[in-house]
């Protein structure tokens, strides 16, 4: 009886026990180790029945899936509950950002508006003299200089003044026949003495002086013709002239010209009579005035710039030739025009877009053809209207996110008719897991796709030889879409350290330079470069960074090159092209 009662008694424990892990199964299974489906079940049942729809990613609300997982982006999608899908996204290449995100991104946005531009092309200039204003001084026999007045180039000349005189067998002869037939009072010849001197180069001044004093003289004064600044000087004391050297030059200095260069893509909008504002760096508290006097015909090659001709008064001699200055130009008003912010334009060289706010959260970036960049605003042709809002800030993170939905959709539409044709790109392998078969590239961006460059995990393909996915490497690799978001690697061929398989960059900028050293061994090398009107800087001396690609026997000191400029990702202008200057001397 004893025995039959302690049975009893274990198998009711013993049923206690299988309860009780029965139950503590069952409490772990719903909160800690449930399926995905059974989470989702609870979570709909801790909704008050409300039912899930289906699954979007945070980032991409057009990502959808039937049930819970990874976005593209490696974030866990999130439901969407019945009642709640009006408020997505309709528009297939918006994005949907939170109020958080909006926030935390600091996204402010502008209005489209019409307005008035008043464009002003900014450029630079180089002070020369007036050449209309020059005067150059021979003599019309030969001779030797006996007395010359004037001894350095710059020294300021006052018109009639003496400028040396001259000994000339041929003038004295002249003189000496004049003032024979003076003394002899031959009225029919007398005219003749004073023409042959006139026209062997003596002055009236002087032909007056032999018929008063009826005496030959030693030497012939040569006068200056005009007040200036002595710019050449080729002749010294006793030296041997003949009429075709010029002796010296004197120019006007009191009005110069100011010789500007605008870009081909403002030709256009530059013609004669323009107002110009002139300021030069070493006296920024001066403008000086003027007007576009001439447009020169010709576009000068090395530069792919038109030239235009300024003339300036210059009180005081402030203005010296030679000077760098930079101008303003002042072009007509374009009235009633649409226009954004500059900040709110994104140009890739190949397009340009704006990103329009929608409201609500949404944001999408449409493609806009440009008119004319004034101060801080473009004019927009096309792509948005009077009234909508645009962001000026945080944009380029927004755009990048609606190329990557633009992309992941057509990755979606790839589930349902997959692509067999091998896709092929380039890119550098970030990591390689041959345990796992997968590998992580970086790769450049995919026209054919619709990706922007992006980094993302292939599969790698049974046949793939792995040896050559070093990590760290470029390679040229080829890739097939197998589905459900697999897209394979099936074939690579590394590229090489070598500049040239490096991404070539694009020159934001180009100017004339000389090379000063040294070489580019250290990957530097000293400049000395024109004005860079497009970056804003002055002529100069610098060190810039020389790009791998660059052949090293162009960088050779001495050497004048076109360079192309283009900034790294230190922030940095660095040499990216460059070409012999053909115009250059």
């Amino acid at each position: 009886m004893s025995n039959r009662k302690s049975g009893s008694f274990i198998l009711v424990v013993l049923l206690a026990l299988a309860a009780g892990v029965a139950g503590g199964i069952g409490i772990e299974r719903l909160y800690f180790g449930a399926s995905a489906d059974e989470a989702a079940s609870h979570s709909d049942h801790e909704a008050g029945e409300r039912k899930i729809l289906y699954w979007v990613a945070p980032m991409d609300r057009n990502y959808r899936r039937d049930g819970p997982g990874k976005s593209p982006m490696g974030m866990d999608l999130i439901p969407v509950y019945e009642g709640e899908e009006s408020g997505l996204n309709t528009d297939e290449d918006a994005v949907t950002l939170s109020p958080a995100t909006v926030q935390n991104l600091g996204v402010r946005t502008a209005v489209v508006e019409r307005t008035t531009l008043r464009p002003a092309i900014e450029t630079f200039g180089v002070v020369a003299y007036d050449e209309t204003r020059t005067s150059h001084v021979h003599v019309r026999t030969e001779g030797w200089i006996e007395r010359l007045n004037v001894r350095s180039v710059g020294e300021l000349i006052d018109k009639g003044q003496v400028l040396f005189e001259v000994f000339s067998p041929e003038l004295a002869i002249a003189a000496w026949e004049y003032v024979r037939e003076l003394e002899q009072g031959d009225q029919r010849t007398r005219s003749g003495g004073p023409r042959k001197l006139l026209s062997l180069g003596a002055d009236p001044r002087q032909v007056d002086e032999i018929r008063r004093t009826r005496k030959v003289p030693e030497r012939i004064k040569v006068y200056a013709p005009r007040s200036g600044v002595a710019v050449a000087l080729n002749v010294a004391d006793g030296m041997f002239v003949e009429p075709e050297m010029t002796t010296i030059s004197i120019t006007d200095p009191s009005v110069v010209w100011l010789i500007a260069d605008v870009f081909e893509s403002q030709a256009a909008f530059v013609h004669e009579g323009m107002e110009a504002e002139v300021r030069i760096a070493g006296m920024p508290d001066r403008v000086w005035t003027g007007v576009v006097e001439y447009v020169y015909p010709d576009l000068r090659p090395e530069t792919r710039t038109v030239q235009l001709r300024l003339r300036l008064d210059n009180p005081g001699l402030a203005l010296k030739p030679n000077m760098y200055a930079s101008v303003s130009l002042a072009t007509e008003a374009k009235e009633d025009v649409l226009a954004v912010p500059q900040g709110a334009v994104i140009r890739t060289g190949r397009s340009d877009r704006i990103v329009k706010a929608m409201g609500e959260g949404r944001f999408k970036a449409v493609p806009v053809k440009l008119g004319q960049n004034v101060g801080n605003r473009f004019e927009i042709l096309e792509g948005v209207s009077e009234g909508d809002r645009v962001v000026v800030s945080a944009q380029f993170l927004i755009d990048s996110e609606s190329s990557l939905t633009a992309g992941f959709r057509q990755m979606e539409d790839a589930e349902s008719t997959p692509q067999q044709m091998a896709t092929t790109t380039t890119g550098r392998i970030d990591a390689v897991s041959l345990a796992d078969g997968k590998a992580t590239v970086t790769h450049e961006p995919i026209p054919a796709l619709g990706w922007p460059a992006m980094t993302m995990d292939f599969t790698l393909d049974d046949g793939l030889d792995a040896a050559k996915m070093a990590e760290g490497s470029r390679v040229e690799f080829d890739f097939v879409d197998k589905g459900a978001g697999d897209f394979a690697i099936v074939g690579v061929r590394p590229l090489g350290d070598g500049p040239e398989n490096q991404p070539a960059a694009e020159p934001e900028a180009w100017t004339v330079a000389k090379i000063n050293g040294p070489g580019a061994a250290d990957g530097h090398v000293n400049v000395t470069h024109e004005p860079i009107p497009a970056l804003g800087w002055p002529a100069m001396t610098m060190d810039l960074g020389v790009d791998a690609a660059i052949a090293p026997e162009m960088i050779v000191p001495g050497q004048r090159l076109r360079i192309g400029l283009a900034k790294g990702t230190d922030g940095l202008y660095r040499i990216v092209a460059a070409e012999p200057d053909t115009g250059g001397s």
